[in-house]
């Protein structure tokens, strides 16, 4: 066991670069071998797209509590070790999985921003513009003036300031270096809640570095001729990379948009404008016409809509909406429930839930086998274009 009693500040400077366990050589491998499997898991799930919710709050918490907690911090490749400059190559490969799922300051912004992040799918690209404007400019001018800080002064000159040494205040608490980075690593988490991260995106070297080499990477989330232009990915991206010309220096592989566009994208907005001229018409000729296997019929062809996975689980959300328990949650097909129980408010008090839960589970199999391949193509994790 270390005695940590013996370290005079200088040697506790050195041994910040890596975590306070480094006597331990076993201990060492561990780490090492711990965060690298997070990063490797993480690649190959989105390489596969097979990356979902539960497996990214899995991977970021194993390195916020494992490369964080208990190693203290590692990989602290904000100091330019052999460690940093292998990963800035393995990135040309895989772009920032690294950033993304391996740095433990960085799976703490993420993990809050999954708790809290809201998308305005109403924000206009200009307002998004003029954000990412700002960010590189103050990320480059904070990258600008570490470099000449550390040219001048020194590599220990910048450890009270990295956030990252916050980690190590555990294991030494008497370090008052390490308590002012701790107080930087709070301030940051607790800016996470608002910003989405913003320790990557506007103050951290190494990360100003990953944006250049990211651009470059092999790997990378691209659209395909697939894709419906309709402009979701875009404003669901809560790093501004979503756009057609994006190179993805900033893309953290969140994978945001795939979740997004797959759950949200098979709902296609010309059938949508269908049905809604269909109840337009019926509105118009109502006399002439059945309501009730008309009714029938337009909350068919809105199930056909639903995700075939979630199609049971919507089912329920539609008809609680129809009886106006609550609202929809995709606007496209509220407007048409509002309609729907302006038109019908005597057949939905008469809806048998249970013959269309049957009808569902009679099709389901099919409209999966039609759609699954489709959404893929949408959106995949593939070799960028050159």
């Amino acid at each position: 066991m270390i005695n940590r009693g013996n370290f005079s500040t200088e040697d506790q400077l050195d041994y910040s670069k890596y975590f306070p366990h480094f006597g331990d050589g076993l201990f060492v491998g561990l780490a090492i071998l711990i965060m690298f499997l997070v990063g490797l898991t993480a690649a190959i799930l989105i390489y596969k797209n097979k990356m979902n919710k539960r497996m990214r709050i899995i991977l970021l918490s194993i390195s916020f509590f494992c490369g964080g907690i208990l190693f203290g911090g590692f990989p602290n490749v904000i100091f330019l070790t052999g460690l940093t400059f292998l990963i800035l190559g393995i990135s040309l490969l895989f772009g920032r999985v690294f950033c993304g799922y391996v740095c433990p300051l960085g799976a703490g912004q993420e993990l809050l921003s999954m708790a809290r992040l809201k998308t305005d799918l109403f924000n206009k690209r200009e307002s998004k513009k003029k954000t990412k404007l700002v960010q590189n400019l103050v990320r480059w001018a904070f990258c600008v003036g570490f470099f000449i800080v550390i040219l001048l002064l020194g590599f220990e000159i910048m450890t009270p300031f990295n956030p990252l040494n916050g980690f190590l205040f555990l294991w030494f608490p008497l370090n008052y270096l390490f308590l002012i980075a701790l107080i930087l690593l709070f301030i940051i988490i607790i800016t996470s809640i608002f910003v989405y991260r913003p320790f990557c995106r506007y103050i951290c070297p190494f990360g100003a570095i990953m944006s250049l080499i990211g651009r470059f990477s092999i790997i990378k989330i691209r659209r395909t001729n697939a894709c419906l232009d309709c402009g979701l990915c875009e404003k669901i991206c809560p790093a501004l990379e979503g756009f057609h010309k994006s190179r993805k220096g900033e893309c953290y592989l969140c994978c945001r948009c795939i979740d997004f566009c797959s759950k949200e994208m098979s709902i296609d907005p010309q059938k949508i404008s269908q049905i809604s001229r269909q109840l337009t018409a019926f509105t118009l000729l109502k006399d002439d016409l059945p309501n009730g296997a008309f009714f029938d019929n337009i909350i068919k062809s809105i199930i056909r809509l639903i995700t075939p996975n979630k199609c049971l689980h919507e089912f329920n959300e539609l008809m609680d909406a129809l009886e106006g328990k609550r609202d929809f949650p995709i606007d496209l097909i509220h407007n048409i429930i509002m309609r729907l129980r302006a038109i019908f408010p005597d057949e939905i008090s008469k809806i048998d839930r249970t013959k269309h839960k049957k009808w569902i589970e009679q099709n389901v199999s099919v409209w999966k086998q039609r759609i699954d391949s489709y959404q893929m193509e949408k959106l995949i994790y593939g070799f960028a274009k050159n």
